[in-house]
């Protein structure tokens, strides 16, 4: 079996450059561009640690786990640790970049805290309400960040941070707020979070929400009812987003035959792994390397 995190795609660290010894940097996509090169930042690469990257001027193109988007003024990307990304600025982008490490934020609700997910939205254009809303806890982190400790410093910007993220968290509710969600409570937090363990540890084996029930030991319809209270979609949608993203990840980034592939995420048949992955993708999975090959050329 092909473990993904060993796949030969650049890790890049977490070492900021200027500013606090802590665990959040800020810095502009200019200044990230003249340390790094621009081939680089357009080569599969992984981050090991989260970044949020709010576009404040220019256009250019941005890809997540091999999901292509545009970039202008106003795009907010959020990239977590391992996600495989690439980046295509266009020579007078830039953007306000937000680094921390996965233990710097406060601890919060499951429902906030899945916003880190990597089953999750990475990237919103905001509205002009939502951007200047999120931009100015953004201009009171970097005024923040650039203020001398006074050892108080670091639970302020953890604060700040626990804002940012609490905007984000609020804008995608008020975006969805016609779905109807199972009211929250500290139970479903629970067993959403070890669901979400499990699922990480499980994938590859098996699709049915009542394995997954049984390992945690509550009923399917228990299981259900915390996946729509915390992540607003079913534990069969989350089950089928975590197979078709290493499936993604699989295509785009190594040779395996699609066979193999199929047979390493738990299909008997590659027939059934491919009509699996054209109704979650909307393309077929031989349609969809091709085009992953077409896009990393020059």
């Amino acid at each position: 079996m092909v473990d993904f995190a060993s796949l030969p795609i650049p890790v890049v660290p977490y070492s900021p450059t200027c500013g606090r010894d802590v665990g959040l940097a800020m810095a502009t996509l200019g200044e990230l561009i003249e340390r790094v090169s621009r081939d680089f930042l357009a080569a599969p690469h992984r981050l090991d640690f989260h970044q949020i990257m709010l576009v404040t001027k220019g256009t250019g193109r941005y890809s997540v786990d091999s999901g292509p988007f545009p970039c202008r003024p106003g795009t907010l990307v959020w990239t977590r640790p391992n996600q495989v990304v690439q980046s295509f600025p266009r020579p007078h982008m830039d953007a306000e970049i937000i680094m921390f490490t996965e233990a710097f934020p406060l601890r919060m609700s499951a429902r906030t805290g899945m916003l880190d997910d990597v089953l999750r939205a990475s990237h919103w254009q905001l509205s002009h309400h939502e951007l200047r809303s999120f931009r100015r806890v953004v201009d009171l982190l970097h005024v923040e960040f650039q203020r001398p400790d006074d050892g108080r410093g670091e639970e302020v910007l953890k604060h700040l941070l626990a804002v940012a993220l609490l905007r984000i968290d609020q804008m995608c509710r008020l975006r969805h707020k016609d779905t109807a969600a199972p009211a929250l409570s500290d139970k479903n937090d629970e067993l959403f979070l070890r669901f979400r363990r499990e699922l990480d540890r499980s994938f590859h084996s098996t699709r049915l929400v009542e394995d997954y029930a049984a390992a945690l030991n509550c009923s399917p319809r228990a299981l259900s009812r915390a996946c729509r209270a915390v992540a607003d979609t079913s534990a069969k949608d989350l089950i089928d987003a975590r197979v078709a993203l290493e499936a993604r990840r699989l295509l785009a980034h190594t040779d395996l035959p699609i066979s193999a592939i199929a047979r390493q995420l738990g299909f008997s048949e590659a027939t059934n792994f491919g009509k699996f992955f054209t109704r979650r993708v909307s393309m077929s999975p031989g349609a969809f390397r091709q085009s992953e090959k077409a896009r990393k050329q020059p």
